[in-house]
């Protein structure tokens, strides 16, 4: 599962594309490490994120992981 997410990010050529593609990442990182800090490591990415796709687009913090 790990391999194949990481073979369509790597593969993957718009930044909508990429995107889309984090909720399979955090699956994943879910799956080895836990969600709880699988959130925690998906943050950093998400602020690559900032500034590049329409503001709709954008991850907004759930309530209960805000912290």
């Amino acid at each position: 599962s790990f391999h194949r997410v990481a073979q369509r990010i790597q593969y993957a050529e718009e930044m909508e594309s990429l995107w889309y593609l984090r909720q399979d990442m955090m699956a994943a990182l879910s799956e080895v490490r836990g969600e709880v800090r699988a959130r925690r490591e998906m943050r950093p990415i998400n602020e690559l994120f900032k500034g590049l796709l329409p503001h709709a687009m954008v991850a907004r913090p759930h309530h209960r992981f805000a912290n």
